[in-house]
């Protein structure tokens, strides 16, 4: 037997020597490392908003104006903007048969709902069907791990706000089968404020009908949002319309939500009206979502902003009103059948 200084390997107490350290620079890094990945997630979020700010601006090039946030048939600009994000064959997809007063009511676009999870083929893609990668913040919650996407957010005065003939109010989502289908998004339009009053200034570029240019931006385009990050939020649906209750977030054919309901302060927020992401601030700092400015540039903030600050910011017009008095609106959710 050879003596222990010539043996190969090591001992039973190097081993449990060599463990611990192991182990305690596992758990040093361990952090250090959550903190890179979280970096990195939120530097792709952010190169995917300034890919989305610069195609908008390049879209305002082309037609002098932003695309509507809402048209008479509801689409959202999002669809507008495939074309100047190298997805033409998508746009191509879309229908926009003036046969259907409402984009969803198509059924080119989107199955017909029956509650069930059958999805009806041909068509071999809907027109609301396919992911755009730069539509999805990595970090995010991706399409398979939630249950539906909102369809239109319907606020306001109707034939102001929205067409006076959609008799649905709120956030309204997809139900069964057509929630399967609809293609997420993670960045949608800025439509400000939808209330009158002091609230009036903070109106933004995206709204119903819109034909909003960087001209009417009276803060300045470096001071106003273009698009915010939306991730959504855990609604419990209990099977109404065939949805799970789930996470619940945006598509790339709803184009804009409101600012009016604040922000998402973090997981056990309810957000699924509010835009805001769920970046984890460093070393206890409040969750931090992101925003595209109408300059082009990108800007991360704090998911705790003061709502009034955060108004301000959302708004095309310069304010009159003190915003301090500024408060939060309800929101409220629906399905579409």
């Amino acid at each position: 037997m050879l003596p222990a200084s010539q043996r190969s390997g090591l001992t039973r107490v190097e081993v449990i020597v060599v463990a611990g350290i192991g182990a305690i620079s596992g758990a040093l890094l361990f952090p250090a490392l959550e903190k890179a990945r979280a970096a990195i997630g939120s530097q792709a979020c952010q190169n995917n908003l300034r890919q989305i700010g610069l195609a908008t601006l390049n879209y305002h090039d082309t037609y002098d104006r932003f695309a509507p946030g809402m048209d008479n048939q509801e689409v959202g600009e999002l669809i507008r903007l495939l074309l100047f994000v190298n997805r033409d064959d998508l746009y191509k997809n879309f229908s926009f048969d003036a046969r259907y007063l409402i984009y969803y009511q198509n059924p080119y676009n989107l199955p017909p709902t029956d509650g069930t999870d059958d999805v009806p083929r041909p068509p071999d893609l809907y027109g609301c069907e396919g992911e755009v990668d730069i539509f999805l913040c990595p970090d995010g919650p991706q399409p398979n791990k939630t249950v539906t996407a909102l369809l239109s957010v319907i606020y306001g005065t109707a034939g102001v706000d929205y067409p006076n003939y959609d008799s649905t109010h709120g956030h309204v989502f997809r139900p069964s089968p057509g929630r399967l289908v609809l293609a997420r998004s993670h960045y949608l339009g800025m439509g400000g404020d939808f209330r009158t009053g002091i609230y009036a200034p903070y109106r933004e570029i995206f709204t119903y009908n819109s034909h909003t240019g960087l001209s009417d931006l009276e803060r300045g385009a470096d001071n106003t949002i273009l698009y915010a990050e939306y991730w959504g939020g855990f609604i419990d649906w209990q099977g109404a319309g065939g949805i799970p209750s789930g996470w619940s977030t945006g598509s790339r054919s709803v184009g804009f939500n409101y600012s009016a309901f604040g922000t998402c302060h973090g997981p056990d927020d309810s957000c699924w009206g509010t835009f805001g992401a769920l970046h984890p601030g460093v070393d206890g700092k409040p969750y931090l979502f992101n925003v595209a400015m109408a300059d082009g540039s990108v800007r991360t903030l704090p998911g705790n902003i003061p709502f009034a600050i955060w108004e301000t910011l959302c708004g095309i017009h310069r304010a009159g009103s003190p915003v301090g008095r500024l408060e939060p609106a309800e929101a409220w959710v629906g399905i579409d059948y």
